[in-house]
């Protein structure tokens, strides 16, 4: 390795390690880590890679996980999203006969999750964002919807006069995620699997009313005489202004609203309950559950990051079924132990993959598009 190569490096790790990596960056520190790690087959590097990986372990912050079961030494740093990349180098050093290449890895390729999303207009047509210029690309009942050039839906009220009902849904398929501005200044993160539909006349509504399927993050535009109300399979979420999560798949067995900022009103046919920041409402056949919320782990893949709360398997393997557009299957009797942690949603899947097995509580492999978890 050169000396221009290995300040390059040291500078790189710096950046990571203080969490000022670009998305990119992180991608290729997760991806050198992963090559490399699937290379190692003598038993001294091994035994280096699980030292290399206490040390790193050791000096990492308690915050950064907390995996219920010992995690094997040599994911142990990548779980705090802190990979052995350290490791990588110091190894390379002790074998110095070899040259440092990023290895393609042999197993099924499966990419994570990207920006794009489907908007269906008024008259039925429909609208993939991902391939679409940046620019005004239609207007509807007095208002410009228009691609940013950061990839983002934005409406701008044109004629404020209009009160046409116009309807647009905005819908993310598995291994998609988008951000919308909508007519009335709020924005909405949506989701993996996830629909929003809404009017274009959003601005001018006496009351700003949404639908939501599947997961989004919701900060809405202050406005006292109008209130912003989200509906869901299960309940409504009223609003003013504010800023909360949203989780409510139809194929969960309950709908979760988690707040951030300000206070909402949650609604069933049977149950009223007012959450304030920090609170979560859970939503199981028309009651609602209010508890403490874990803010971090309820709106972490807004951030780009998958982050586990005492969550099990099959509840993890949700997510990442959702994002990167795989199917599970499960063989025999799966644990359901808790685990907790967090990892970059645009890692491989095989660093993701490989940290949950190492956890000790089930075996998992992939064949195509399929991961099969099975119990040890």
């Amino acid at each position: 390795m050169t000396e221009d190569q290995t300040k390059y490096t040291q500078e790189l790790l710096n950046r990571y390690n203080a969490g000022n990596c670009t998305a990119e960056e992180e991608i290729l520190i997760e991806t050198w880590f992963n090559a490399y790690a699937n290379t190692i087959d003598n038993v001294e590097q091994q035994e280096d890679m699980e030292l290399i990986g206490q040390e790193i372990w050791a000096k990492l912050p308690a915050t950064h996980v907390s995996i219920k079961r010992k995690l094997w030494p040599r994911f142990a740093a990548a779980a705090a999203v802190i990979l052995v990349l350290i490791g990588f180098f110091k190894l390379y050093e002790r074998n110095s006969n070899q040259e440092l290449q990023l290895v393609q890895n042999k197993k099924e390729q499966i990419a994570p999750g990207t920006f794009g999303a489907t908007l269906t207009l008024a008259n039925g047509k429909q609208i993939r964002l991902s391939q679409l210029k940046n620019g005004v690309f239609a207007e509807e009942a007095g208002v410009k919807i228009t691609k940013t050039a950061k990839g983002e839906l934005v409406y701008q009220v044109k004629d404020e006069t209009s009160n046409a009902l116009q309807t647009n849904t905005l819908t993310t398929a598995k291994g998609e995620t988008f951000k919308v501005e909508l007519p009335d200044g709020s924005s909405v993160w949506l989701n993996a699997a996830s629909s929003l539909t809404y009017t274009t006349n959003l601005a001018s509504a006496a009351i700003r009313k949404v639908k939501l399927s599947g997961e989004a993050y919701f900060k809405v535009a202050h406005d006292q005489e109008h209130p912003f109300i989200v509906t869901t399979l299960g309940h409504d979420i009223k609003v003013l202004g504010t800023e909360f999560n949203v989780s409510s798949y139809e194929n969960d067995d309950a709908e979760i609203t988690t707040l951030v900022q300000g206070k909402i009103s949650m609604n069933t046919y049977r149950d009223k309950v007012i959450l304030t920041p920090g609170e979560k409402g859970t939503v199981r056949n028309g009651s609602i559950e209010k508890a403490t919320a874990n803010i971090e782990a309820a709106t972490g893949w807004k951030n780009n990051e998958f982050v586990f709360a005492s969550q099990d398997i099959r509840s993890i393997m949700k997510l990442i079924a959702r994002w990167y557009d795989v199917n599970i299957i499960y063989e025999g009797e799966i644990p359901s132990e808790k685990i907790s942690g967090s990892i970059s949603r645009f890692a491989d899947i095989h660093s993701v993959l490989n940290i949950l097995q190492a956890t000790g509580t089930v075996k998992i492999k992939t064949a195509g598009s399929r991961v099969v978890v099975s119990a040890l």
